[in-house]
């Protein structure tokens, strides 16, 4: 209630108004807080029934009889890999679970297998695996059983398929040291239309090559790229012109070489001769 009082207006406040508002107040704070509470109850309570209706969806979705696998699709361009043994190993991924297969699993199994170089395993929706393999591309024979990949590796496999590659005898830390080698050394010889049948380095580091026309040479343990060179060098003037009656040729002379002559040609002696005169 407002008096006018003079040029002033001063609010008069009885004190039964004053006890009015602060319930009123607390009336409506009380009021608010039970609206807040009730909120947070059904929201609470909704969130409650999402979990339990997701939980049993995805019980219900890695259920064995629920979104199966029904194809295996494989990639990859083979001349080696026992495809027969491949596909029986990937037939028993069907029928597992979409979501429930274990990928990591499935791609262990098929790197164990010969000739498998890398694999890689996805899903693809709905009912699909998909498994893209990459075959080992062979270098050379190892002598001691399996064979050397492009990257210096020695792998364990066996075929019937492959007749003519190199081999590569030696100590067993020495495998991507006789890859690298054999490479260098196919460069070096392609010019003369040769390539190495075998290669061979000791437990001394002693290099010997057999070129695929039969014939051995001895680079010792040292500068074995220096040597081959001059062995290429002789072979245009010397070599290849009796190529037929020589067995082996030694490149460990500082300034020269000796030629071995197969037996049925010589009198079981070696012939030197000087690179000079080559």
């Amino acid at each position: 209630m407002m008096i006018l009082s003079g040029r002033y207006l001063k609010p008069v406040v009885r004190p039964g108004m004053v006890k009015r508002t602060r319930k009123n107040r607390l009336e409506d704070e009380v009021r608010e807080q039970r609206r807040k509470v009730v909120k947070k109850t059904m929201v609470f309570g909704l969130l409650l029934l999402f979990a339990g209706v997701a939980t049993a969806g995805f019980m219900k979705l890695i259920e064995s009889d629920t979104l199966p696998i029904r194809t295996v699709k494989i990639e990859g361009n083979f001349k080696y890999l026992d495809t027969g043994n491949l596909k029986k190993i990937l037939e028993r991924q069907l029928d597992h679970n979409f979501f429930k297969i274990d990928i990591d699993a499935v791609q262990t199994v098929v790197k164990s297998l010969p000739w498998v170089d890398g694999v890689a395993v996805r899903r693809k929706w709905p009912d699909t695996l998909m498994v893209k393999i990459q075959e080992q591309q062979p270098l050379a024979r190892w002598k001691n059983g399996g064979f050397i990949n492009q990257r210096g590796e020695r792998f364990l496999a066996v075929s019937e398929k492959i007749k003519n590659l190199p081999e590569l005898e030696g100590p067993e830390e020495a495998v991507s040291k006789l890859a690298r080698q054999y490479l260098l050394f196919s460069h070096q010889l392609e010019g003369l239309g040769l390539r190495p049948g075998r290669l061979t380095v000791t437990h001394r580091r002693s290099w010997q090559v057999s070129l695929d026309n039969g014939l051995e040479i001895q680079l010792g343990r040292q500068k074995v790229a220096n040597r081959l060179r001059r062995f290429i060098k002789i072979y245009r003037k010397v070599i290849s012109k009796q190529l037929k009656k020589i067995e082996s040729v030694d490149m460990r002379y500082t300034n020269g070489f000796a030629i071995r002559w197969k037996p049925a040609d010589n009198l079981l002696n070696d012939s030197k001769g000087e690179l000079d005169n080559a």
